[in-house]
């Protein structure tokens, strides 16, 4: 008999990348704050942490990230970062200000994210796990040279590069409700990595911020999935319990907004993919067999 989803997933090698220090970096960036420890502490209180393996990131380090991002941005970086100097007259030309504050200690911060994702791909690549789990990355939008959206690394695409020196393709699927426009230019020439991007799009949206509970609600349930493991509706009891008022429950009511998604829509836009994905197989299948 095959298994079930639940009993592939309950199977199922999990890493999370966690360590009290790097939750506590995380913790200080201003657009964002605390929103790492309300994400752990509610995975840790719905008892998750059983079923993972807890991996403690390592630090980037400049050459590390200069893989993908400009020795000339993480200089710049580095220098304003030791005292938060608001007043570089070159930051501007690296996208440093109103979305992306200096603030001191910022490059810390960049290299702990960065490196906290190459722990994750790392641990893929040597086969230690199935899952690698890394909710206090995912900063999509910083561009080679430039901050941008309030991210000043771009942890994914170095994670993308990670698993390129093992894997001839990496799919990267974006669910953020922003645009991961950031990962999609900087693959944007090569075949071997496809970008999908799901998100809001409305005039003016780009970039804003997010209800902090309802992130540590969507990534505590989605853990949950990837474990196999079901939650309890009721939140329990923890340190930032108070936040998830007035009604304390997992799931988040739906508003009275209406879902601008027309079904005709939709289907153009998986039809466009099929068809784009039939057109590139047969590019692939001609080229392969080129003398």
């Amino acid at each position: 008999m095959s298994e079930s989803n639940d009993d592939q997933s309950r199977n199922r090698s999990v890493v999370y990348v966690y360590s009290p220090e790097y939750i506590q970096t995380c913790d200080s960036l201003s657009k964002v704050p605390n929103r790492a420890s309300m994400v752990h502490s509610l995975i840790e209180a719905y008892g998750l942490l059983k079923y993972m393996r807890v991996v403690k990131p390592v630090v980037a380090s400049i050459e590390e990230m200069a893989v993908f991002h400009t020795d000339s941005y993480l200089q710049h970086l580095h220098k304003i970062s030791q005292d938060g100097d608001n007043d570089d007259p070159q930051s501007g030309d690296f996208g440093l200000g109103y979305d992306c504050p200096v603030v001191e200690g910022i490059f810390d911060y960049a290299a702990a994210v960065g490196g906290a994702t190459l722990t994750a791909a790392q641990n893929l690549l040597d086969g230690k796990c199935d899952v690698a789990i890394n909710w206090a990355g995912g900063w999509h939008h910083a561009k080679k040279d430039e901050a941008s959206g309030f991210c000043y690394v771009n942890d994914a695409v170095l994670g993308i590069l990670k698993l390129r020196e093992k894997y001839e393709r990496v799919l990267y699927v974006d669910v953020d409700l922003h645009h991961g426009d950031g990962v999609e230019d900087a693959f944007s020439f090569t075949s071997k990595v496809m970008t999908v991007s799901l998100h809001k799009f409305s005039p003016g949206f780009f970039p804003g911020g997010y209800t902090l509970a309802n992130t540590a609600r969507c990534w505590t349930y989605l853990t949950g999935t990837v474990l196999g493991q079901t939650l309890s509706s009721e939140i329990p009891d923890h340190e930032y319990f108070t936040e998830y008022g007035p009604d304390y429950s997992l799931e988040i009511s739906p508003s009275c907004r209406p879902d601008r998604n027309e079904s005709q829509h939709l289907e153009r836009v998986i039809s466009t993919i099929k068809g784009n994905h039939h057109d590139d197989s047969q590019k692939l299948t001609k080229h392969e067999h080129q003398p």
